[in-house]
């Protein structure tokens, strides 16, 4: 999953490294899925009323973003979910930067026809543990809802 730096160590293209900063800027909770060091995926999730904005990072080369649909009564699995509004799998730079530029969920442009979830957003129960999570620090959970709220306002848009 990651690109070697040298023999001991291993890095990721530091556009990639800046806009993963920028995710878990926005408030996302990480999940490291395998050892640390060397991990089968990585998966960040962020939770809106209806909604769970979504990363997962198998291969640094290629990388799956999306938004998938709350169940009324439930909760998302974001290691399988069963569909999604919105998806974009591509070149880490592009499928990132589209995450954090997709519109808040109440925008008036905001998807929200579901269809199934693509294949590659899947994590399976072998490839989580060991699981490392980091949580958002505190007021932090919030800055992707804030954020977003304020373009749509400053776009005159209200949802």
């Amino acid at each position: 999953m990651s690109v070697p730096c040298s023999d001991s160590e291993v890095c990721l293209p530091s556009e990639v490294e800046r806009l993963l900063l920028d995710v878990v800027a926005d408030g996302f909770v990480v999940y490291c899925c395998g050892p640390s060091a060397a991990p089968f995926a990585l998966v960040a999730s962020y939770q809106w009323e209806s909604y769970v904005d979504l990363v997962t990072i198998r291969r640094v080369d290629r990388v799956i973003t999306a938004r998938v649909p709350a169940p009324l009564h439930g909760r998302v699995d974001v290691f399988a979910p069963e569909a999604v509004v919105w998806a974009y799998e591509g070149p880490p730079q592009w499928a990132l930067r589209a995450l954090l530029d997709l519109v808040h969920p109440l925008h008036p442009h905001a998807p929200a026809s579901a269809y199934p979830a693509p294949p590659s957003l899947r994590i399976p129960c072998a490839e989580q543990r060991p699981m490392t999570i980091r949580l958002p620090p505190p007021g932090r959970a919030g800055i992707r809802a804030a954020r977003l709220a304020a373009a749509m306002t400053a776009a005159g848009c209200t949802g």
